[in-house]
């Protein structure tokens, strides 16, 4: 009787052993979970995150090219304030490629568009933006700025005379006789016609204007004054740039007459007659071409009128 109670007991030890998990953890106390692992943020599961989108600023989603793009359509027609909006938003997010780009395109293309642009974006704050993004002589729209017009062909500056004629008008000249005289310079004042802008060209020294003959001459040209009144189309110019042998040039454009400045062939004791030239005057920009300097500080220079 024993031995059979002895051998039951070795037959439930053995299956005991058989169902045995080696290695296994004997306790029989539930692991906790640390529930924060595959937990997503509250941040991830609230309605309001789930159907959010993330802001994403224009120029980040628009191509460069669109960019400019929109930029160039604001300024060809003429929409001044919106091409100041977009300038300024393009220098906000970073992006003052996209203006340079933009008026590198209009100097290719010939576009008078450029010096309204560049005067309506100073006035708007923007003064910084045409000294780091426009070549140098758009800086002749900002207030503090005087100019100078030098030829291309003769290398030249536009000098007014020193006495009236019958008109109280006095006649312009092309010379370098006194090249530190304020006597060369000028400054533009700007006149809003509609969505359109134009400039008066005012001398420095005296409050005399920039204009052009009532009649031409034989050749179709005509002659350039400097007269105390300036409430004429006569009296009104635009800028259209042209690049020629690597350098800005401006066709220096009359409204009344639509023709551009130029210093006539003629020497007269040591000086050029300043005109304006019928007929294409694009055709030559050597003859017709202006550089124009832009300078601010121009303490150096001095009043020389002889």
């Amino acid at each position: 009787m024993a031995f059979k109670h002895l051998a039951v007991l070795l037959t439930c030890m053995l299956a005991a052993a058989a169902n045995a998990v080696p290695g296994a953890d004997e306790s029989t106390t539930t692991p906790s979970v640390d529930s924060s692992i595959n937990e997503l943020p509250e941040s991830l599961t609230t309605a309001s995150a789930v159907n959010s989108t993330v802001e994403v600023s224009e120029p980040q989603l628009t191509s460069t090219n669109q960019m400019v793009q929109n930029l160039y359509d604001a300024i060809v027609y003429e929409n001044y304030d919106e091409a100041v909006s977009q300038a300024l938003n393009c220098m906000r997010y970073d992006r003052p490629d996209v203006i340079k780009l933009t008026v590198d395109r209009l100097i290719r293309q010939q576009r008078t568009y450029i010096a309204g642009f560049a005067y309506k974006l100073g006035a708007a704050g923007g003064e910084d933006i045409i000294r780091s993004e426009f070549p140098p002589a758009y800086r002749m729209v900002l207030n503090d700025t005087f100019i100078k017009f030098v030829n291309y062909q003769d290398r030249v500056s536009i000098e007014l005379g020193i006495t009236p004629d019958f008109a109280d008008d006095k006649r312009l000249y092309g010379n370098n006789d006194h090249p530190h005289s304020q006597n060369y310079h000028w400054k533009l004042e700007p006149v809003m016609d509609g969505k359109k802008i134009y400039f008066k060209i005012r001398h420095r020294v005296e409050e005399r204007y920039l204009k052009l003959a009532n009649n031409a001459d034989r050749d179709g040209d005509y002659q350039a004054y400097a007269s105390t009144n300036s409430d004429t189309n006569r009296h009104l110019w635009s800028f259209q740039p042209v690049m020629y042998n690597g350098e800005l040039l401006f066709f220096v454009i009359n409204r009344a007459h639509f023709q551009a400045l130029k210093f006539g062939r003629r020497v007269y004791d040591g000086s050029r007659n300043l005109y304006s030239q019928g007929g294409n005057f694009a055709a030559h920009p050597e003859l017709n071409g202006w550089t124009i300097e832009a300078f601010g500080d121009s303490s150096k220079f001095v009043i020389i009128r002889d």
